[in-house]
């Protein structure tokens, strides 16, 4: 099993790791429904109360998809997602990863902020669709990340 170590890509006392298909259960319980056909086709990144979806959309372009527990909110979600962002742009050597928020959710618009992503603008997640905040980091930006 790979290890996604804090101390290669970010400072956090929180561990991140590749998950395997046995994390499946963990992964269905903070999601509320079966994760094992989605996690298949995806790379999940788990600590000890969340997890972090890297959807490959191409070669270079990753949509990021993120939950936690209730007890891993706060400074382990913080750290956690950096530290995921980090291993996307850097291990899987993506160019771009980017996520869609809903307009209406205002603390996660706020929370992908925080951990270093940029707005690209209000606009349909798909044509005729809800709106969505559309956010994305590059490579280049990750310089700039937060630690």
């Amino acid at each position: 099993m790979q290890q996604v170590t804090p101390e290669r890509y970010v400072k956090s006392p929180f561990p991140l790791r590749v998950a395997t298909a046995a994390d499946a259960p963990f992964v269905s319980a903070l999601i509320g429904q079966d994760a094992g056909e989605y996690m298949a086709r995806v790379t999940t990144l788990i600590s000890d109360h969340g997890f972090f979806f890297l959807e490959p959309i191409t070669s270079a372009v990753l949509e990021a998809h993120m939950q936690f527990s209730s007890e891993g909110r706060g400074k382990e979600a913080i750290h956690a997602a950096r530290a995921g962002l980090r291993h996307a742009l850097t291990a899987m050597e993506a160019h771009v990863v980017f996520g869609r928020i809903p307009v209406e959710d205002r603390a996660a618009r706020l929370f992908t902020r925080l951990i270093g992503l940029k707005s690209d603008g209000i606009r349909a997640r798909e044509p005729g669709g809800p709106l969505v905040e559309w956010f994305q980091i590059t490579r280049e930006d990750l310089s700039c990340l937060p630690q």
